[in-house]
């Protein structure tokens, strides 16, 4: 079983790798869902059948079958988004494959798109050349459903979130503009640990790396000399400019998938 390594992107701009589920551990995943589902709809036919030859439960009158009906057909549909909402995104056959859905930002998976994932799961399903299609050719292995609700399938079930930086910038601010497309993702992971330890460095430790950092961004951000308040209020900016950026650019994920705000030159 072959797993393909990714790299998503935080709303802290951080890049993160993950495994990418490929279709055999989906599929088999899929299967032990089907056949718990099954199982359970199987024993529900059989105590409703019991049910009716002892006399217990009649299901001949319209308003009984079609509450019968609903409630099958509220099992069959739910399953998944029952599991994946309680579960963080797992489902039993995800969880025997390790297998879990996240957000493609690598953020948990939530209500609304688990809901939407799922609403477009019939289509994978009946359509199946549409879903094997996408799983086999989107960067991401992305079905229809994943595609619409932003949501990827990992096997890593866990991943540690970066905390959000306390800056003095606010996030809304009016900035003068800083173009980050030189900076690489090691360089701007070392202004970000910096603006996150910077309180707990030595005063004159944080002033000789807070410069060292500033003159790395005078040097690579063109529009860094309009920041003439100091080094770590360029850096402050510096990351609030690639958050946005990277905010910018998962919302454009439909007609680039799987890009980083480091891979897209754009950015």
């Amino acid at each position: 079983m072959s797993i393909e390594a990714h790299s998503i992107v935080t709303p802290e701009a951080v890049a993160v790798r993950v495994d990418i589920a490929e279709l055999g551990s989906r599929v088999g995943a899929a299967v032990i869902d089907a056949l718990i589902l099954g199982a359970v709809l199987l024993a529900i036919q059989i105590l409703v059948g019991v049910a009716g030859i002892l006399g217990l439960l009649g299901l001949a009158g319209g308003l009984g079958a079609a509450f019968y009906v609903g409630f099958l057909l509220l099992l069959v549909f739910g399953y998944h988004p029952f599991f994946e909402e309680i579960w963080n995104g797992l489902t039993p056959g995800k969880r025997a494959f390790g297998l879990r859905v996240i957000q493609t930002d690598g953020q948990p998976v939530g209500l609304g798109p688990v809901l939407l994932r799922n609403f477009f799961r019939p289509i994978d399903v009946a359509v199946v050349a549409i879903g094997l299609f996408l799983i086999l050719f989107t960067r991401r292995r992305q079905r229809l459903g994943d595609l619409v609700a932003g949501t990827i399938v990992v096997r890593q079930p866990k991943m540690a979130q970066p905390s959000p930086v306390a800056l003095g910038i606010r996030p809304d601010a009016n900035l003068p503009p800083l173009d980050t497309t030189l900076l690489t993702e090691e360089e701007y992971g070392l202004i970000r640990s910096f603006l996150e330890r910077r309180w707990q460095l030595d005063p004159g430790a944080r002033m000789a790396l807070g410069n060292q950092l500033g003159n790395l961004a005078w040097a690579k951000v063109p529009g860094a000399a309009a920041y003439v308040w100091g080094p770590e209020v360029l850096l402050e900016a510096v990351l609030i400019t690639v958050q946005r950026r990277s905010r910018e650019a998962e919302a454009g994920r439909w007609s680039a998938p799987g890009l980083s705000p480091f891979e897209n030159p754009s950015i």
